[in-house]
C-alpha cells in the first residue's frame, strides 16, 4: 500500500470510532505528513491547530482531510493504473470507501454491495469468499464487509498490473532478442543489470520497502548470479515468491533483472 492508502485506512478507522482523541490524533498526524504535499492544505481549519490546546480536529475535519488525501491518491492512481486499464478498479475502491464512512446500513448496505458484487463475482474465482450476500453467503452487511471488499479489489488490482507488467517487459526482451540476433554476447544487448536494480531498490520509499527488507531484497536479487542452473532457478523461485507478497512499485522494480536471468538461461 501507498502512504496514502496507509493514513486514509488509519483515518476512516479512526472515523469509526467515534474516539474524539484518535480523530484528533490522526488529524494531526496527517497534516504534518502531508503538509508540503496537498495543495492549499493552509486553507484547511485543522491545519492550524497545534499544540494541546482545547481545540480539537473534529470527525468533519478528519473527513475532510480523507478527501484532499484521496484527490492526491487519485493523481497518484491515474498516473500508475491508468496506463494499464485499471482505473476503473480505483474508482470502486473509492466508493466503498466512501461507503464505509457514509454510515448506511441494511438494505442501502446491501444494494451498495450489490452495484461492486456484480461486476467483480463472475470474474473472479476468489473474490466471494467470506463475503455476505444473499445469493451465496450468510454473513450481514457491516463495516468489516465493506472492509474485506476495498481489500479484495487492492489485490485484484495489484495482481492484474503485475500480469501486466509482466507482460510488457516479456515483450521488450522479446523485442531486444529480436533486435541483437547478430550479437556475439547477450550481455551486451542487455542495458539493466544488478548496480541499476540495487540502486533502485535503494530509491523505493519507506512506505513501500522498509531498510530490512531492502537489505533481504538486494541479497536475494545478488544471489540469482549463481552460475549453478539448478541452484539459480531455486533462488528465483525463492525469489519470485518473497515478491507476490510485496507491492506492485517492489515488483516493478526488480522485474526486469528477473528477466534478464531468464533471457540468459534461454540463451544457454
Amino acid at each position: 500500500m501507498s502512504i496514502e492508502d496507509d493514513y486514509i485506512e488509519k483515518a476512516l478507522k479512526a472515523i469509526r470510532s467515534g474516539d474524539s482523541a484518535k480523530i484528533d490524533a490522526t488529524a494531526r498526524e496527517i497534516v504534518g505528513a502531508f503538509s508540503s504535499a496537498i495543495p492549499h492544505l493552509a486553507n484547511y481549519r485543522g491545519s492550524r491547530l497545534v499544540g494541546s490546546g482545547p481545540d480539537r480536529h473534529t470527525q468533519s475535519d478528519l473527513r475532510k482531510l480523507v478527501g484532499k488525501l484521496k484527490v492526491l491518491r487519485e493523481d497518484r492512481d491515474r498516473e500508475l493504473y491508468g496506463p494499464y486499464g485499471l482505473e476503473t478498479i480505483c474508482e470502486h475502491i473509492n466508493f466503498l470507501e466512501d461507503v464505509l464512512t457514509s454510515g448506511i446500513e441494511g438494505e442501502e448496505l446491501s444494494k451498495a454491495y450489490a452495484r461492486i458484487d456484480s461486476i467483480y463475482f463472475e470474474e473472479y474465482d476468489s473474490y466471494s469468499c467470506g463475503l455476505s450476500c444473499e445469493a451465496y453467503s450468510p454473513y450481514e452487511p457491516c463495516s468489516d464487509q465493506t472492509i474485506l471488499r476495498i481489500e479484495k479489489l487492492k489485490c485484484i488490482r495489484d495482481k492484474e498490473m503485475r500480469q501486466l507488467r509482466v507482460a510488457e517487459n516479456q515483450k521488450t526482451y522479446v523485442n531486444m532478442r529480436q533486435e541483437t540476433t547478430n550479437s556475439n554476447s547477450l550481455e551486451s544487448s542487455v542495458t539493466v543489470d544488478i548496480a541499476t536494480t540495487v540502486s533502485q531498490i535503494d530509491s523505493l520509499p519507506e512506505s513501500s520497502l522498509g531498510d530490512n527488507d531492502k537489505t533481504l531484497l538486494k541479497g536475494m536479487v545478488a544471489d540469482l548470479a549463481e552460475k549453478d542452473g539448478k541452484k539459480r532457478e531455486t533462488k528465483l523461485k525463492k525469489l519470485l515468491g518473497w515478491l507476490s507478497t510485496k507491492g506492485t512499485d517492489v515488483f516493478i522494480v526488480v522485474m526486469p533483472y528477473i528477466l534478464k536471468i531468464i533471457e540468459s538461461q534461454m540463451g544457454k
